[in-house]
């Protein structure tokens, strides 16, 4: 409005009505483009800040290659889990430290083994206290206090342990060692080439310390436990009707 309270005191009060009457419209109109084209600009302004904002983070994701492995696991934890579930994630984590991790990890102490001697006689009443441990393996020590077998509990034919027989008779010969300083990856080798689920550790100077399993080492490798139900594997029929 161009007409105030100075200027009542300084004209009629009849004129300057009719000029500001006459001359509002013409104002309005004018703030009225003004206010508009300001908007537009503004407008303008920031359609154009985000589509550079945009095109700058598209130009740093396409260009941005990880250098080091903490970058790669930045990445790694910045993906969306639409893309990379946490299985994934688990199993990458465990994959990248395979080779760097020692084998005194999945390793369980010597203190946890229970061992036996050749000359012990195994029957039924001994199978029972073995059964009651919980474990199926179980290391043979000879005179010398050296491993010299394994007795599996698992794969011995009860039918025909009707009576206490010697452990030397019923054991298996071949025992494969592991050092504790080997990585993962070495201790998976000698579980590959050796064909077997039991590995004793023992360190430079031939000193048991303890034994690692496969399941084990399984597990750490995937960064989970791997479990089935499903124990039919030598029938054909069932595993071919097997509901996956």
């Amino acid at each position: 409005m161009l007409y105030n309270n100075s200027m009542k005191k300084s004209f009629p009060h009849r004129v300057i009505a009719k000029i500001v009457k006459k001359l509002d419209p013409h104002f309005d109109k004018y703030r009225e483009k003004r206010i508009a084209d300001v908007e537009k600009v503004r407008e303008n302004d920031l359609v154009k800040y985000e589509e550079r904002v945009a095109s700058a983070a598209q130009i740093e994701h396409d260009s941005f290659v990880p250098k080091t492995e903490k970058e790669l696991i930045q990445v790694i934890r910045r993906t969306p889990r639409e893309i990379l579930s946490v299985k994934d994630r688990n199993l990458i984590s465990g994959a990248m430290s395979f080779d760097k991790r020692k084998a005194i990890l999945v390793m369980m102490p010597r203190e946890d083994i229970v061992f036996l001697n050749d000359s012990d006689m195994l029957g039924p009443l001994n199978l029972d206290k073995l059964y009651k441990t919980g474990d199926t393996i179980f290391p043979v020590l000879n005179k010398a206090k050296k491993v010299c077998g394994l007795i599996r509990t698992d794969k011995l034919d009860l039918l025909h342990i009707a009576k206490d027989q010697p452990v030397s008779k019923l054991m298996e010969h071949d025992v494969v060692f592991a050092r504790d300083d080997y990585t993962l990856e070495q201790l998976l080798a000698v579980f590959l080439r050796n064909h077997t689920d039991y590995v004793l550790i023992i360190d430079e100077k031939e000193n048991l310390l303890g034994y690692a399993e496969l399941s084990t080492l399984i597990a750490v490798l995937f960064n989970r436990e791997i479990k089935d139900d499903f124990t039919d594997d030598s029938s054909s029929i069932s595993v071919s009707r097997r509901d996956i």
